[in-house]
């Protein structure tokens, strides 16, 4: 058996790393924990100490944050549910062991980027399938009623029980990589890329999440200008960039919930008289969120962060959050609030440490998923969730392998 291992062991990690992005984005999470810890077990049996230094040298900051998470249990009124937040943290230290032993070839690495594309191919034509199917059955008048709540936003996230924000990162993850491949491709190639990045990036404003909306600008018009601008054509640039805002402009102004969400952030009133002003209301969450934190240095303890937030949602009269127990939605704020200003600085060391990393070496796809995410968590508690941390972690240790490709360019 372990000769058998020892033979295989590529393609027996290959399959494993396509099998969590299947699991991650397709199956409920237990099946996804499932996965991670057989990957886990696997990547072991290739342990030996070299491999395991390098690998905390590399990601060393995970650890660091890790390390202080845990610590801010010792000052956790609320253990149990320190101790859950923990659980959820432990991806941190084990995907620092799964990339540091798990064997992959260089090869092995760009065909799980492409695989990678294929399943988010797979779940968005699933999920448009599905709410056609939905949008026949239920007699619409009109086609484009397609673009109404019932079949945008949560509706089309629920296909495949993710919500838009996390269903937007795995997609723009996906666009990335697809924006790689075709500055690597052949022009016939490279028609069938610009085809998959249009749809994804469709669905992404069907989808009607708009931070994802604002991350997916950046990332095509930061692709955009670097392409064009290193074929020096200047001029055809600059119609592309003209030609793109148009296209992006009449997209969002004609999708319904779309539209209606981004007017929906400076005020907008019904023709019932509903009001709705996610800005203002945004704004206030944050606030109320910021003034939680009860130690600025240390923070009042990663199991208390609820507790804390919910009284300053009572004192500033913000019935939804406190009924609902929202988190901050922002990830800086809810780490000041529970490890202060310490674990806030760890954290954006993290962002920092890989964002320098990647560029230093000209890893374009590690750069722009650092700074999508980093973009996100001004919105979302990303790491709060299962769907997030663990996809990012198991992204990061992925294209941190990458980075001997880059370096011989």
């Amino acid at each position: 058996m372990k000769n058998l291992f020892l033979q295989k062991k590529d393609v027996f990690s290959f399959f494993l790393v396509c099998l969590f992005f299947v699991s991650i984005v397709l199956t409920p999470n237990s099946v996804n924990s499932k996965v991670i810890i057989i990957t886990l077990l696997y990547s072991l049996f290739f342990f030996n100490w070299r491999s395991l230094k390098t690998g905390l040298s590399n990601h060393y900051p995970l650890l660091l944050f890790f390390i202080i998470c845990s610590l801010s249990l010792l000052y956790s009124d609320n253990l149990s549910l320190g101790l859950k937040r923990i659980e959820r943290l432990t991806i941190l230290p084990v995907s620092i062991l799964i990339f540091s032993f798990l064997p992959l070839k260089r090869s092995s690495l760009t065909n799980i980027l492409k695989f990678y594309v294929v399943v988010i191919f797979t779940a968005t034509i699933y999920s448009h399938i599905i709410t056609i199917i939905t949008f026949i059955n239920n007699n619409e008048p009109h086609l484009r009623n397609i673009f109404k709540l019932n079949y945008s936003y949560l509706a089309l996230g629920k296909t495949i029980g993710l919500h838009p924000a996390y269903y937007s990162l795995y997609i723009l993850t996906a666009i990335i990589i697809l924006f790689h491949f075709f500055k690597k491709s052949k022009l016939l190639n490279q028609i069938f890329v610009v085809l998959g990045i249009l749809y994804l990036s469709f669905f992404i404003i069907h989808l009607s999440s708009r931070t994802s909306i604002v991350i997916l600008y950046v990332i095509i018009l930061f692709n955009l200008i670097t392409f064009l601008f290193k074929k020096k054509k200047i001029l055809r640039g600059f119609l592309f960039l003209a030609l793109f805002h148009i296209f992006a402009y009449l997209a969002i102004t004609n999708i319904g919930t779309t539209k209606y969400r981004f007017q929906h952030i400076f005020g907008f009133t019904y023709y019932t008289g509903y009001t709705v002003n996610d800005g203002d209301h945004k704004l206030k969450l944050w606030s109320a969120a910021f003034h939680a934190n009860k130690n600025v240095f240390w923070g009042n303890g990663i199991g208390d962060v609820q507790k804390a937030l919910n009284e300053q949602y009572e004192l500033n009269n913000l019935e939804k959050p406190l009924n609902r127990s929202y988190n901050s939605h922002n990830q800086y704020i809810e780490y000041y609030v529970g490890m202060g200003v310490m674990g806030l600085l760890a954290f954006l060391y993290i962002l920092f440490y890989y964002l320098k990393n990647f560029y230093q070496r000209r890893n374009l796809i590690g750069l722009q998923f650092i700074i999508s995410t980093s973009l996100l968590y001004l919105v979302e508690c990303v790491w709060n969730r299962h769907n997030g941390i663990v996809f990012i972690c198991f992204m990061i240790g992925l294209l941190w392998k990458l980075n001997s490709d880059y370096e011989e360019g």
